[in-house]
């Protein structure tokens, strides 16, 4: 029986791994900055039509140096590339696990194979669809009973804390949110971003980077610049005074809106 359950143990592991890919970019040598070549693969691995969600990022160095050094620009190299992946609006998982090699791994005697980073990923579904496709959201039925200048929060659009990146949760409301678009033509926005915790005279770009990040996912799937715009105001809008008092307050406060401004 033991024997039997380990075999399925097994199994279920190789079939997880096998359900993820991996793209891997090399750097020249002491660089923290993927090479020519690797750039335009990455411009390649973008544009293969596939909607993708990155689940681990390994970074690695040569043997020249110490540990230490390696360590730390391995590091520099993974947080570069998280960048790119984020500035490209590349889908990122909650859990998402991050691990600098120095010298603690499987050399290739070839040094320069060493000098890479490895992004593992898996494909998910895209976020388009077609006009024919779509079901009224509930969104949608808020926005018929509202009028221009009213403003409507984006239930479960979530962001990792102090940060833009989204939540893969967040999928299902932003996709009711492009069909909105897609299905009412005349209908323009302004997108609105807020957070929790820090008093009003904080210099905050954090809200602001949300709301951006909102419009740049619904630019890239096909909607006019010209329907939207978008603005940070930082924690001077609450729903719940600064400070907070609980958990419940500070998520309600960490919020996207959008503000009717044509229908």
């Amino acid at each position: 029986m033991k024997i039997k359950s380990f075999i399925l143990l097994f199994f279920f592991n190789i079939m997880a791994l096998s359900a993820q890919e991996k793209l891997e970019l090399y750097f020249d040598f002491s660089k923290d900055v993927i090479n020519e070549k690797s750039s335009k693969e990455f411009e390649k691995w973008l544009k293969n039509g596939k909607d993708k969600e990155v689940v681990k990022i390994h970074g690695f160095c040569d043997s020249v140096d110490s540990n230490s050094y390696n360590k730390e620009l391995s590091k520099r190299r993974i947080d570069n590339v998280l960048s790119l992946l984020n500035s490209n609006q590349v889908l990122i998982n909650e859990k998402l696990e991050l691990v600098s090699y120095g010298e603690d791994f499987l050399h290739s005697k070839t040094q320069s194979e060493n000098r890479k980073v490895e992004i593992f990923f898996k494909t998910v579904k895209p976020l388009t669809t077609k006009k024919e496709d779509l079901k009224k959201t509930v969104i949608e039925k808020v926005v018929e009973g509202s009028k221009t200048g009213d403003l409507l929060k984006l239930e479960n659009i979530n962001f990792f804390d102090s940060s833009d990146i989204l939540l893969p949760e967040s999928r299902p409301a932003l996709f009711d949110l492009l069909a909105l678009l897609i299905k009412n033509k005349n209908l323009t926005i302004e997108i609105h971003g807020h957070i929790c915790c820090q008093p009003k005279e904080a210099n905050d770009i954090i809200s602001a980077a949300r709301a951006k990040k909102i419009y740049d996912i619904l630019i890239k799937n096909g909607i006019e610049k010209e329907r939207l715009s978008h603005i940070g105001f930082g924690s001077s809008r609450p729903i719940y005074l600064v400070p907070e008092r609980n958990e419940k307050e500070r998520v309600a406060n960490r919020r996207v809106e959008i503000m009717i401004v044509k229908k």
